[in-house]
Order: structure tokens, then sequence, then C-alpha cells
């Protein structure tokens, strides 16, 4: 990770240094204020999530203005109030929610972690636009920074760590919640994507990633090192009125050790998605996602990381099996005035096989939220949010979790 992140500095470096020579200069922006197409430049470089920081406010710029170097990010204080047990206090995950009858009762929590830090250039050079791009947020322990993105963009390419082909980080709904709708794809991983525009409104993208797949071991098997990289793909449409619809998918190989007939076995899984967004008023739009697959639990947000991309067989020792789910979500969004922004939301994400885990395990879960989005300036914002969460298990029992939260913002 940290020669990652030095070979993107000396990157981001090197290509400011190209682009600027010998003079360099300093200006603020805003969408706003954009006469020399500064904060346009930095905002159209890749897709954003609702709170992915589009421009630092000061940036520095070449000669030429053709170069365009900042350091920018947000101070986010967040403040939790919890009605039955969630652990996390950025993270409202429903696989954790605490079962009826062992919940702890209600809490209070305030956290800083969300706050980012990020180094953005773009330039535009006689073959074309040259991004680099790092960002980090502070949800370490004693909220040491973590690496949340830190990739190259050039000619078509994206090479880095980013956020998944398979995602459709641009369909998610605004959320104070980091963790947002159970069924969300929404992950970050190292890649080599390739992105072909057909047409200014059609664009279709291929990738191979680099993730390490999280099964449960059986008493007679062993994880063993990956051999081959995960290969998702999507297909964009994009409408003049800002609406979109992507479809996706994954292919992915997963390896692991049989233990009785001491043999290497391969299980392959797969996934499918459906998203978009529909701006069907001025200020009101739709968003949404499906997505279903085998052996796919990482990259679906509840589930992501908790053993189910590959279970012990029930029949058969040695033998490990992708397991399937399902999941969706949908949300609205309504503009009330330029400043005032409301969401709702709903989400749904189900396990469709136990095979040989117990039947305490996972099944499915919901997530709901509505929330008020305030910007109280140009670069300041500040938003109120309830979340509700429902965790159901194969022997039927549940535990049901609520969250108050609050948080202030500040762009620079």
């Amino acid at each position: 990770m940290k020669k990652l992140t030095l070979l993107l500095l000396i990157a981001i470096s090197c290509g400011f240094y190209t682009g600027v020579r010998a003079q360099v200069n300093v200006t603020s922006v805003s969408e706003k204020n954009d006469a020399d197409n500064f904060y346009k430049m930095m905002k159209e470089a890749f897709p954003l999530s609702f709170n992915d920081p589009a421009s630092p406010r000061f940036v520095f710029f070449n000669k030429n203005k053709n170069f365009v170097f900042g350091v920018g990010g947000y101070v986010q204080v967040q403040g939790i109030y919890d009605f039955n047990g969630v652990p996390n206090d950025n993270y409202f995950t429903t696989n954790t929610i605490a079962l009826k009858g062992d919940q702890p009762g209600g809490r209070y929590g305030i956290s800083v972690g969300q706050s980012r830090l990020f180094f953005k250039l773009v330039g535009d050079t006689d073959v074309g636009r040259l991004v680099t791009y790092m960002e980090m947020e502070f949800e370490g322990n004693q909220s040491t920074p973590i690496l949340r993105q830190a990739f190259i963009k050039f000619k078509g390419f994206t090479i880095g760590k980013t956020w998944s082909t398979f995602c459709d980080i641009a369909a998610g709904p605004a959320t104070v919640d980091e963790e947002g709708p159970s069924s969300e794809v929404a992950l970050r991983q190292p890649q080599i994507r390739y992105t072909y525009d057909f047409t200014d409104n059609l664009e279709a993208s291929l990738a191979l990633e680099y993730v390490e797949p999280s099964y449960t071991e059986g008493e007679f098997t062993k994880y063993i090192n990956q051999r081959i990289p995960d290969i998702p793909m999507n297909v964009k449409y994009s409408f003049k009125n800002g609406s979109h619809l992507q479809a996706g998918a994954v292919l992915r190989n997963m390896y692991y050790k049989d233990n009785i007939e001491e043999k290497d076995r391969i299980v392959t899984g797969f996934g499918v998605s459906l998203s978009g967004i529909w701006q069907f008023a001025e200020n009101t739009s739709l968003c949404f996602q499906g997505v279903y697959g085998k052996g796919i639990s990482n990259y679906i947000q509840d589930i992501s990381g908790s053993g189910l991309d590959l279970v012990p067989c029930a029949t058969a020792e040695g033998k490990l099996k992708a397991i399937r789910a399902w999941g969706g979500y949908i949300g609205f969004s309504h503009n009330w005035c330029k400043a005032l922004t409301s969401n709702i939301m709903y989400s749904y994400a189900r396990v469709l096989d136990r095979y040989g885990m117990p039947a305490t395990s996972y099944k499915y879960a919901q997530y709901a939220a509505a929330n008020l989005f305030w910007d109280f300036s140009e670069y300041g914002s500040c938003a109120i949010e309830y979340v509700f969460g429902r965790r159901n298990d194969f022997n039927k029992d549940y535990g049901n979790a609520s969250r108050i939260n609050t948080m202030i913002q500040y762009r620079f």
C-alpha cells in the first residue's frame, strides 16, 4: 500500500511538472465561480458518488490553463444515537444487528472518521486527458488515515484502486450512513479497466480486478492463493436529462484446497445487475439497483466479507459450494429548493442457500432510511437521518435496530 501511494504521488508530481513547466498560478474555484472551467474539468474527470468532492476550493494551474492540480476534501462530524445494537458508529450494517433478546439498548457516538482528504490532477495533453487521483479517509485505529482510492486514468484506461466496474456508484442514494442500502454493490478494489465510448451517450467497460474471496472453511478445506482476477463489465446509457441506465456482470473463479483428496479445486461464480437514475421531474428523481449472483457475496454491501462467497457442502466433506444471493433497492430524492433536499429509500438483501452453514446463519435483511440535507453555504452542509434495519436468520430468529444520524460537513 505504501508503494502504491508513493507511485501515485510521483505520478501526480511528474504530470503536474510536465504541464506546469516554469509558471504556477493559484485561484479559488467553485460551481458559481468557474470562469476558466477549472471546476468543470475537475468534476467531469470521473463519475462521482453523491458525497465525493467534485473539486478542491483552491487549485494550481499552469500558464496554458490545461493542467489543474488541487488538494481538497472536507471535515465531517457525525453524531449518532442507536436505539438498538449496531456496533459501528459510521456503518449501519444490518448484518451486524443483534438478535432479539441480546440487544444492548441505546447508546450515542460521535465520529470524524468520514472526513476526507484528496489530491487531484487533471490535464489536457496533446494525446488526451490525464487524471490522477488519491483519496483518504480517517477510519483507521485512533482515526489514522486509510487509502480509499488511488488511480491513474488516461486514454480510456483506469489503473489503480477505485470503485469496482460492477458498481454503479452514481446510482447510489444519498445517505448520512456510510454503509448505505444493504443490497448496494459498492466496493473499491485494485484493477485495470478499459472504457470505450461508442457515442456521447453510450459507453462500455471491461476490467480485471483483484479481490480476495471471503469464504467459510470446512473441517477438510483450506484457503489457498487465488490465481485468476475477477472479470467485471458494464454497459451504460446516459440520457440528456441526467438519467442513466446501466447493466453489469461479473465472472469470478475461486480456489480452495480439498484436504481429503489433496487437490486444489475451483468454483466459478457470476453476478448480474441492473441500475440507474430516472429524473422524472425537474426536482425529483428515482434511483434503483437489482443484483443477483452466485458466489458474489463480496460485492453485496450487507454480506461483504462475511464468509459467504463459498461455504462448506452439507453432503460432501472437503467440498465448498458457492451461495446464491440477490437484492435490490429503490430511492427517491426531492429538491424542495436549491439548498434543501430530502431522500427516502428501501433495500432488501437475501441469501438463498445455507448448505453446511448453521441454522443461526444470516438469511435476509431489510434497510430503510429517510433524511434531510441542508446546504447552508456553498461549501457547508448539515443533515439529519433516521435509519431502520431488520435482520432474519435461517432459524427464524431476528433483530431490529434503528438509529438517528446527524452530520455537519465543510468542504475545502
